[in-house]
């Protein structure tokens, strides 16, 4: 197999891992049903929400990261879900953790699929939460495209966009 082909099976490895893990993550821990709404490239990250949260993913093969976006409403009934309270009594200490947790969940499920199915080792950073509306993140690889996944929950959507730079 060629060094070209190997990366294409590693992208669709890795996109296909993400949006498992995203499903199983919040229909286990917020007991919400995600489906994929749509998968696009795009040329950078580009928010699409008002709390995001990231992580940075690096491997044998390249860097990356995960953004998981949400808008406020959301992110509020997840979070909601995910700790057992009111979604309009959610603070916004909790929204900023349950989300960050929520990045780190998906990515770590993420991580553990990709490492079983590649025998390749991921190692991932801690998540770091940015909030505001249209917001813009320039922390990843330069020059790398990206991968945006919109999800829905109860009619509402959220994206989860990835980015991965090979290095061989």
């Amino acid at each position: 197999m060629s060094e070209v082909s190997e990366k294409k099976v590693l992208d669709a490895k890795l996109v296909n891992a993400l949006i498992k893990s995203t499903q199983d993550v919040l229909g286990t821990m917020a007991n919400t049903t995600v489906s994929v709404k749509e998968v696009r490239p795009q040329a950078s990250y580009v928010a699409g929400g008002d709390i995001s949260a990231l992580i940075g993913i690096t491997g044998e093969g390249g860097e990356g990261m995960v953004a998981l976006s949400f808008p406020i409403k959301l992110a509020n009934l997840i979070v909601s879900r995910l700790i057992g309270a009111n979604a309009e009594a959610i603070s916004a200490e909790d929204r900023s953790d349950g989300i960050g947790e929520l990045v780190n969940m998906i990515s770590g499920n993420t991580k553990t699929s990709l490492s079983t199915e590649t025998n390749s080792n991921y190692r991932l950073s801690l998540p770091s939460i940015i909030l505001g509306s249209g917001h813009e993140i320039s922390a990843s690889p330069k020059n790398c495209p990206y991968l945006c996944i919109v999800f829905e929950v109860e009619q509402q959507s959220f994206s989860l966009q990835v980015s991965f730079k090979f290095t061989n």
